[in-house]
């Protein structure tokens, strides 16, 4: 087990290693004008990029969020968004508070998840 523990960090650190930072003016245009037009009031933008993606972290309206990107040709892959409960839709509200109080749980993170397929997703976790 611990060997398995030792070579899953060591994947982790490798990977996060591959990633460099950028500053706006290396980003490719092409990227930068996709990303603009996905998180149009996006602020405090950073970039980084690995040998495969471009990935860019941001404050919109208050949330942190990532856009990931296709390397160089701008093709968006998903946008990730932190939200606060006072976001959520009233359905959606109802949905947690019932989790919370059946399954003892408290909400630790809420995301929102945008993929270039369609696909919106709302990413919750929990802890105890």
């Amino acid at each position: 087990m611990k060997k398995l523990l030792i070579v899953g960090a060591v994947i982790l650190l490798s990977f996060s290693a591959c990633k460099r930072q950028l500053s706006q003016d290396q980003v490719p245009f092409d990227v930068r004008e996709s990303f603009v037009s996905h998180v149009p009031t996006a602020t405090k933008v950073e970039w980084e990029e690995n040998p495969d993606y471009y990935f860019a972290y941001f404050i919109d309206k208050e949330h942190q969020g990532m856009a990931l990107f296709y390397k160089a040709d701008g093709d968006w892959i998903e946008t990730e968004e932190a939200l606060k409960v006072k976001d959520l839709t009233a359905e959606q509200k109802k949905i947690l508070i019932s989790f919370q109080e059946t399954q003892g749980k408290k909400i630790a993170q809420i995301e929102e998840v945008k993929k270039s397929d369609s696909t919106d997703i709302l990413r919750v976790e929990v802890k105890k």
